[in-house]
């Protein structure tokens, strides 16, 4: 997969347009393309999972006794749900104490945020790209209505 290509599925706003939705489409192949094959670590799910494609904002929190602290913010794709948790494709490989605040649009009602702890992350080697990554998430809190979306 070329480099452009698969930064600008990244780099896509959760908030697509009616008329983007042929390119987001078309951006979600690609990502299907870029993980079909791959083996997911069995015993880390707890629940049954089910497919669901979306390029999603989040926030990578770093939590300590003070509080939280936002340490990068961006545009990851959601492979796969569960009720309590979620299968991420991302660009940069977060640690297992962070926490991902994740945003999801739904169509004509606004959107939902949730927070999630990382449970694992496997890198995934790209053919003329930096590594991805593949991040398994367990649901902490939400989901909650993001009117601001």
């Amino acid at each position: 997969m070329e480099r452009g290509r698969f930064e600008t599925m990244l780099a896509h706003s959760v908030s697509s347009m009616p008329q983007e939705q042929n390119v987001r489409s078309t951006e979600e192949d690609q990502a299907s393309h870029v993980t079909s094959g791959l083996t997911i670590p069995l015993g880390s799910r707890r629940e049954a999972r089910k497919d669901h494609q979306d390029l999603c904002s989040y926030e990578m929190l770093d939590a300590t006794e003070e509080g939280s602290a936002v340490i990068e913010e961006g545009t990851a794709f959601a492979l796969n749900r569960s009720t309590e948790g979620i299968l991420l494709l991302m660009r940069r490989a977060p640690q297992v104490k962070h926490l991902i605040e994740v945003r999801s649009s739904r169509q004509g009602w606004g959107g939902t945020v949730d927070v999630f702890g990382v449970q694992w992350t496997k890198t995934i080697p790209v053919e003329s790209f930096e590594n991805l990554y593949l991040v398994g998430c367990r649901r902490m809190f939400g989901p909650c209505d993001d009117m601001s979306f």
